[in-house]
């Protein structure tokens, strides 16, 4: 066990920082969800699949959980309930017919469904987020968010699993 000397504890300014990204980003996160759920029948996770397959003709599924953040088993569950909505529609990927390799992207009626709730999902983040913050905030946010993202990418063996 390691001693309590050896632990890096956060002090006052880095444990506020903490609980404040923490709290906000949880309620933040949730009243998107919520409004997207109530606006457009869609989860945020589900929106965020139909988002990354709108900007490409198709994707793995393993490409697209590594894009949605998710795991694969939960990507194909979550596509599963989208096909048999219409929205997605799952392919061969070439010749191979093994489902691990498959490819899905997005029909028509799913990205009608995408830019019906596009319109309160913007509207969502505008009144939760944005509208709260001046401008170098915002770019201080895109600054911090993005070394955080490109560390976490880049040093995966870093993360406890």
């Amino acid at each position: 066990m390691t001693e309590d000397s050896a632990v890096p504890w956060l002090d006052d300014s880095e444990q506020l920082a903490w609980r404040s990204f923490m709290n906000g980003s949880q309620r933040l996160f949730d009243a998107i969800n919520d409004s997207l759920v109530e606006s457009a029948g869609l989860t945020f996770s589900d929106y965020r699949i139909l988002v990354l397959l709108s900007e490409t003709d198709s994707m793995r599924m393993s490409d697209l959980a590594d894009g949605a953040l998710s795991s694969k088993s939960t990507i194909s569950r979550r596509v599963d309930r989208m096909t048999e909505n219409g929205w997605v529609e799952r392919m061969a990927n070439g010749h191979d017919q093994d489902r691990r390799n498959r490819v899905c992207r997005i029909t028509e009626p799913g990205r009608i469904k995408l830019h019906e709730a596009a319109k309160g999902h913007v509207v969502a983040v505008r009144t939760y987020l944005l509208d709260h913050l001046e401008d170098h905030e915002r770019d201080a946010m895109t600054t911090t968010f993005t070394k955080v993202d490109r560390w976490l990418r880049d040093n995966p063996a870093a993360r406890v699993k």
